[in-house]
């Protein structure tokens, strides 16, 4: 498994990988000639007045001035709406576990099929005015997308290797729903929030390293700050380990090469409690590490940060981790 997106059953999988979507036509296309042209067309007629134009993975895309009925196929947009205010009618499997979200998604239905792949008869059939999704630009898929397109305006951001740019994916989607001034005050909520760490705890932060795994009986992840959650505790002032000079927001490693933990002060671990980090703490090769054997490791729930309140919520975590830290 490789963590390129968490798949919904399991955020600690990490490995929601987002097959070509072109398979989802099979499926739903012969539903959609049968029963569901008719939907498609009527939501594709009766669009909202024009608004902006946002830049995406096929080029320019025009969107409703006021979108009402907004289908998110990506939890990052998904996330990102919920941030700015806005409740999808459609959503994804997966959202990230935050009690502000549960509630807000919990009568939002999944669009997708157990596969993960768009349900073309279920979007058309709530008359969408807005499609948000996201994809490798490398893996992107011309023909799901133009069904897609035909059933409301689709804007198709970009998904890179372990949600590395979410905040670009955050400005793409309130662009897309006219928010951009809502973004800009969480943007600077969040900057606020990551100073504020910066300089309570510049003396700790100056003299301790710090390091994000997840991982399983077989394998686990050195992240960087190419990661998402790298990127969130770096702007917190996160000195990395292990990963200093990673290149690759994640990198694989069998678990005898824990031993590349063995000076890191801090560890953070993928997990909800310590009973889901067991996999890797349980470890003998982890357990020897300085982090381990000084009681600095701390689980999370919040890697792949995929927006603004998931990111406030992971530096969070980082304080508390460093106020044990500093107290030890």
């Amino acid at each position: 498994m490789t963590p390129l997106r968490p798949r919904p059953s399991r955020l600690s999988h990490r490995s929601r990988t987002r097959a070509p979507l072109a398979a989802a036509v099979v499926g739903a296309l012969a539903l959609l000639a049968a029963g569901c042209s008719s939907n498609v067309s009527d939501a594709a007629s009766s669009p909202s007045a024009t608004g902006a134009t946002v830049q995406t993975l096929w080029g320019p895309v025009t969107v409703p001035a006021h979108p009402t009925r907004v289908v998110a196929l990506g939890f990052p947009e998904a996330t990102a709406l919920a941030d700015l205010g806005v409740t999808p009618v459609g959503r994804p499997t997966y959202i990230p576990e935050l009690p502000a979200y549960t509630s807000l998604f919990k009568d939002v239905p999944v669009v997708e099929d157990a596969d993960g792949k768009p349900d073309l008869e279920k979007i058309a059939a709530l008359h969408p005015d807005l499609i948000l999704l996201d994809e490798f630009a490398d893996k992107k898929d011309k023909a799901t997308y133009d069904k897609l397109s035909a059933i409301a305006p689709t804007v198709d951001l970009e998904w890179k290797m372990a949600a590395g740019n979410w905040p670009a994916e955050a400005q793409g989607t309130a662009e897309a729903v006219g928010k951009t001034a809502e973004l800009d005050k969480l943007k600077a909520d969040y900057q606020a929030h990551a100073d504020r760490i910066k300089k309570d705890f510049a003396d700790v932060l100056a003299t301790h390293s710090v390091d994000l795994v997840s991982g399983d009986a077989n394998n686990w992840y050195l992240y960087s700050e190419a990661s998402s959650h790298g990127r969130v505790l770096v702007d917190g002032g996160a000195r990395l380990g292990a990963a200093a000079g990673q290149k690759d927001g994640f990198v694989q490693y069998s678990p005898e090469h824990y031993d590349l933990l063995k000076d890191t002060d801090l560890i953070f671990v993928a997990g909800k409690d310590e009973a889901d980090i067991k996999p890797v703490t349980s470890n003998a090769v982890f357990a020897a590490t300085k982090a381990a054997k000084e009681g600095h490791v701390v689980a999370t729930n919040y890697f792949f940060s995929s927006s603004y309140q998931i990111a406030n919520a992971l530096l969070d975590d980082f304080q508390r981790g460093l106020e044990e830290l500093e107290t030890s």
